[in-house]
């Protein structure tokens, strides 16, 4: 299962819903969810795409074939304050939100600033994922923010491309909070981030990361469907699979 890919509504992806999914099935994934960066990314979805995404109360899964869709957002962090490019009303509509820090949305500044907005967005009850935490320009007390996330029942996420395609410096912070992620006990969700079909559900760098450290299967929260389910339902208790 993939929990962080991008369609052409986020302005620079490539492809449609239908084509991520059938590539999602292709692949023999279960799950992908479909997070379209929020708002203020430049050239990326007007507020009407996400008012209408998820148009009513949610009951029950979205499938295209045999791959069932979480409606959901990659939102940006905008400001010092963690507050982000979605209405809270809105967010709370989503199965699955994203928030994440991209330096074309907010500058870095140091590092305890950096940890004071982890901080902020480890007490968000709508914030499901932190989104590539590995980013070098946004260091933070790892160890601080790490156990907070565990804490305030944050999943972590690590990001295939991010973390393995973006330089050896995010590569090395990943395995860091990877480490730390099993020293807390705090789940993890391994994504691909993938902005084309092809890219969907590839994860394969991170976990050869992962099985290098020995980061247990338990901990890992998109090796199980029920588990991701479960998660919607603390939004959605109405919510049937």
């Amino acid at each position: 299962m993939d929990l962080h890919t991008h369609t052409l509504a986020s302005g620079h992806a490539f492809d449609t819903i239908e084509k991520m999914a059938e590539m999602a099935e292709k692949k023999s994934l279960k799950l992908i969810a479909v997070t379209d960066h929020g708002t203020t990314m430049m050239g990326t979805t007007e507020p009407g795409y996400f008012q209408n995404l998820p148009a009513s109360p949610i009951t029950s899964p979205m499938k295209i074939g045999n791959v069932t869709i979480l409606r959901g957002i990659e939102a940006n962090v905008i400001a010092l304050d963690a507050s982000l490019d979605v209405p809270s009303h809105l967010s709370a509509r989503f199965e699955w939100v994203i928030a994440s820090l991209h330096e074309d949305i907010i500058a870095p500044v140091n590092s305890k600033v950096h940890t004071e907005i982890y901080l902020r967005l480890a007490e968000n009850p709508l914030v499901d994922m932190i989104g590539h935490p590995d980013t070098p320009a946004y260091e933070f007390d790892y160890e601080r923010v790490i156990r907070e996330f565990g804490v305030k029942g944050k999943v972590v996420e690590i990001n295939n491309y991010h973390s393995f395609h973006l330089g050896l410096k995010n590569t090395e912070i990943c395995e860091k909070i990877a480490n730390l992620c099993m020293k807390y006990d705090v789940c993890i969700a391994v994504n691909s981030d993938a902005h084309y079909a092809q890219n969907v559900g590839c994860i394969d760098q991170a976990f050869t990361m992962l099985e290098k450290i020995g980061f247990p299967e338990e901990l890992i929260l998109n090796t199980s469907m029920e588990r991701i389910l479960a998660r919607v339902r603390k939004r959605h208790p109405q919510y049937a699979a």
